[in-house]
């Protein structure tokens, strides 16, 4: 049985349901905000630019788990 059950709405009658345990959950929390913030920092422009600056990966306050192994 799954921890936890992320739901993904594609349209507006579909929806993708992730089941997954607690470690899986986090891991796809933070690749998606990994994600984000690198879009986000590619967006801003380089370093430094207008007062931006990119922050270090692990600000998201999300500890890396590292590659997903199964059990």
């Amino acid at each position: 049985m799954a921890d936890v059950s992320v739901r993904f709405a594609m349209t507006n009658d579909s929806e993708v349901v992730l089941n997954l345990s607690l470690p899986q959950a986090l891991r796809l929390m933070e690749a998606i905000a990994r994600k984000v913030g690198e879009t986000l920092a590619e967006r801003s422009g380089p370093p430094g630019v207008g007062g931006v600056v990119p922050a270090p990966q692990i600000a998201n306050g999300m500890p890396s788990l590292g590659p997903y192994s199964p059990a």
